[in-house]
Order: structure tokens, then C-alpha cells, then sequence
């Protein structure tokens, strides 16, 4: 006969713990079950409230649900706790930058780079703010900042690229862009800048070819068509489109909305 004793019927699990709770809600984060996490990390912080952790891993999910005055105060719960809290201040800055308020973005990012020296994020985020403030000097020295920080990322030297391009440094940008597509950067991204700085200096067929590597051969035509339609080139701008329409004339309709814009015109 089995002696093996039954489980008690009316037996528990143990009570989950906050660190426990903080795993179950990265999880959930990980899986972009955001309102979940947010849950989790609301019951851990009612079992470990001084957790500044909790704090920013909350603003987190605010930031990905675009809820940024929340965001903004979660991490500003954080920074109340412990003022010298580097990742809170960082999340409040991003917060500040999705809302428009780039002041108080350049503050807090300011003060993530005085507490962590490393991060290039804030870095990154300085570069586009002061890009959006045509300024396009101080934009270059925090991507070539960031770069420094992490050599590989494509992403970095094609937002610098961009920077070099809009303060008419056409030279340098197409060298930076060059470089970034040496790196583990979006390919499509970075040739479809490369060509469209190609194109504005005159080298059609380089703009093509950078274009084409980027996408395909139809979307390459038409994406030269809109610079030169923007930069007045009306005949040429016809021909490319039409070149778009030739290579895709079943699927590409965005070419034939172009053509007409450009027949409307009557340059050609």
C-alpha cells in the first residue's frame, strides 16, 4: 500500500516578493504586455517603495504607451529618491523630447551626461534636438561623441550624416554614409540618404544606384524623380517617373501620381 501522503488541499503558494514581482513585469515588458508590467511593477513598489528601479522601469512602459506627462513623473519620483539616479533623468529627458519641450530635454539629457559620462543615448537624443534647432554644429559633436561611445552603431553615423548634409556639408556626409554602411546600420536607411545627398550635388546616377540599393529599381527612379521635381528639374524629373512607371507599370503607382504633378506643371 502507497503511503505517500496527499497534498494538502488548501495549501498555498508563497507570497510572490517584490524582486520576484519586478522579473514577472520584465518579462511581460519583453513580450509588450505593457499594461501588465505596469502592474507588476506597481505591486513591487508597494512592497519596496524607495526602489528607484521600479520607478524608471514604470516610466518605461509609460514611454512605450506615448503617456510621457506620466512618464515624466515616474522618473521624477526617482530622481526625488535618489538625485543622482543617471537612467531617471535620461528617461525624463526622452519624455520631454517625444512632448516637443526640448529645453527641459537638453537639462535632464545635460545631467545624464554629467552623471554617466558613457551614455550615448543622451548623446544621440542632443544630436536631434539641436538638429531640430538648426544647429547643426553642436548636432555633429554629440553624434561624433556618440560614436566614440559605440563605433558600430550605423544608426549614429547616419544621423551625423544627416547633420553634415543639412549644414551643406555634402562632402563629409557622403563619407559618413559611406562609413555607416560599413556598420550594422538599417542599409535601406543610409543608402536612401547617400542618394538623396547624391542627387542634390548633381551625381544622378551615383543617387540612382544608392536608391536602387535601398529598395528596388522602380522606387530608385522615382525617389530621384522627387529631388529633381523638388529642385526644379522638371523634364528630368518626367523621365525618371517615367523610367519608374517602365520598370514597375503594374504595381508602382506612386511614380504616376508624381508624372502628373510634374505634368501639371508644363516645364517639359
Amino acid at each position: 500500500m502507497d503511503s505517500t501522503p496527499e497534498p494538502a488541499l488548501n495549501q498555498t503558494l508563497p507570497d510572490m516578493t517584490s524582486r520576484d514581482l519586478e522579473e514577472l513585469g520584465d518579462r511581460q515588458f519583453g513580450s509588450k504586455d505593457y499594461y501588465l508590467a505596469f502592474l507588476q511593477y506597481g505591486k513591487a513598489l508597494k512592497l519596496d517603495p524607495d526602489n528607484v528601479r521600479l520607478y524608471c522601469k514604470q516610466g518605461l512602459v509609460l514611454l512605450q504607451t506615448a503617456k510621457y506627462e506620466d512618464a515624466v513623473k515616474s522618473f521624477q519620483e526617482a530622481v526625488k529618491k535618489q538625485p543622482r539616479y543617471a537612467a531617471a533623468h535620461e528617461g525624463m529627458g526622452t519624455a520631454f523630447f517625444r512632448m516637443g519641450q526640448y529645453q527641459l530635454a537638453i537639462l535632464s539629457f545635460d545631467k545624464t551626461l554629467e552623471l554617466n559620462p558613457g551614455s550615448w543615448e543622451a548623446r544621440n537624443y542632443l544630436g536631434n534636438i539641436y538638429d531640430i534647432q538648426k544647429q547643426y554644429d553642436k548636432a555633429s559633436r554629440e553624434y561624433a561623441e556618440a560614436i566614440l561611445l559605440k563605433p558600430q552603431d550605423g544608426l549614429l553615423y547616419n544621423n551625423l550624416g544627416v547633420s553634415l548634409s543639412l549644414a551643406g556639408r555634402y562632402e563629409e556626409s557622403i563619407s559618413t554614409f559611406k562609413r555607416a554602411l560599413r556598420t550594422n546600420g538599417p542599409k535601406d536607411k543610409i543608402y536612401n540618404n547617400l542618394g538623396l545627398v547624391l542627387a542634390r550635388t548633381g551625381r544622378y546616377d551615383g543617387a540612382l544606384e544608392a536608391f536602387r540599393q535601398g529598395s528596388n529599381t522602380a522606387r530608385a527612379y522615382n525617389n530621384l524623380g522627387c529631388v529633381l521635381m523638388a529642385q526644379g528639374e522638371y523634364q528630368k524629373a518626367a523621365q525618371s517617373f517615367n523610367q519608374a512607371i517602365a520598370s514597375s507599370p503594374k504595381f508602382y503607382e506612386k511614380a504616376y501620381e508624381n508624372l502628373k504633378k510634374v505634368e501639371m506643371r508644363k516645364f517639359y
